[in-house]
C-alpha cells in the first residue's frame, strides 16, 4: 500500500508554474528523501501535500484517501514540520507542544505524558525560556517535536537537519528510524544529502519546475554498491544528484 501517491500535481501562481506534473508514490513505512535544487518546488510540493496550499491541478491520495485542503480526518494522521516552523514565540515548550497536542485531540493525561517524553528525549529542558528566546537549532527540535507529538502515521519534513547540531541530528534520525519501524513513513526534504544516503531507502530527484527526473531505492549505497543510470555507474547519491539536476563539482583551479 502506498501512503502518498501523487498524480498529475500542478501548483502555478498566476503565470509562474511551481509544480508541474508531479507524479510518484511513496510506499507505506518508507524513509523517502525528497530531493532537488532551490527553487525546484520541494517545500510548494510538501505545501500541496499537507493542505498549506490548494493545488491547481492533479490529486493527492493519502493513505489511499483523496486528500483536499478540507480533509480533516487525513490531516490528524499526517505530522508536519514546515520550513518556516510556525512557532508561536511567546510560549515555553512545554506550553507549545501541549497547545498542539490538545488541537489534534489528545486526552490530558496523554498530552502531560507525550510532553515530558518529548522534552527528555530531545533535550529541550531548559523550562525558563520562550521559544523566542531559544537558538535556530532548539527551535526546530521543538517543531519536530510538535510534529510527531501525536505519533501520526505520515510525517512531513522540511528541511529539518539544517542548522540543527550533531547531537540533535542523532535525536531526531533516532526517532525517524522508530517511526519507520512501526510502519510509518517519513517524507523528507533536505539539501543535506549524505544524511538523506545514510538515513532512507527511497529518493525522488526534482528539477524546476517540479519535474520528476529520477526516483528509486537507494539502500545499495550503504554497501557501497552503485546505481547504473544513462550508461554511468553513479557510487553516491551526491553523485547521482549532481549528474541528474545539471550540476557539477568544479576544481577551485585558483588556489
Amino acid at each position: 500500500m502506498d501512503a502518498i501517491r501523487i498524480t498529475n500535481l500542478m501548483k502555478s501562481y498566476g503565470q509562474s508554474l511551481a509544480v508541474g506534473d508531479l507524479s510518484l508514490s511513496v510506499p507505506k513505512g518508507s524513509m523517502f528523501g525528497f530531493l532537488g535544487p532551490n527553487g525546484s518546488g520541494k517545500s510548494t510540493t510538501i505545501g500541496c501535500l499537507t493542505g498549506l496550499l490548494d493545488p491547481s491541478g492533479g490529486t493527492v491520495e493519502i493513505l489511499g484517501g483523496r486528500f483536499t485542503a478540507e480533509s480533516a480526518a487525513l490531516k490528524r494522521c499526517m505530522g508536519v514540520m514546515p520550513e518556516t516552523l510556525g512557532l508561536f514565540d511567546p510560549l515555553y515548550a512545554h506550553e507549545f507542544l501541549a497547545f498542539v497536542a490538545r488541537m489534534y485531540g489528545l486526552e490530558e493525561a496523554d498530552t502531560r505524558r507525550r510532553v515530558t517524553e518529548l522534552l527528555a528525549a530531545l533535550e529541550l529542558t531548559d523550562t525558563r525560556k520562550t521559544l523566542a528566546e531559544y537558538s535556530t537549532g532548539m527551535r526546530k527540535r521543538v517543531a519536530f517535536a510538535a510534529a510527531v507529538i501525536h505519533s501520526p502515521d505520515v510525517l512531513f519534513l522540511d528541511e529539518p537537519f539544517e542548522s540543527i547540531d550533531p547531537a540533535g541530528v542523532s535525536l531526531m534520525k533516532q526517532w525517524l528510524r522508530r517511526f519507520t519501524e512501526q510502519g510509518r513513513t517519513v517524507f523528507i526534504t533536505s539539501h543535506v544529502l549524505e544524511t538523506v544516503e545514510r538515513l532512507c531507502d527511497r529518493v525522488a530527484i526534482i528539477v524546476k519546475p517540479g519535474k520528476l527526473v529520477w526516483q528509486g531505492d537507494i539502500t545499495v549505497f550503504a554497501s557501497d554498491g552503485a546505481i547504473e543510470y544513462d550508461g554511468q555507474q553513479f557510487g553516491s547519491l551526491e553523485a547521482l544528484f549532481l549528474h541528474l539536476t545539471g550540476k557539477k563539482s568544479t576544481a577551485l583551479d585558483w588556489l
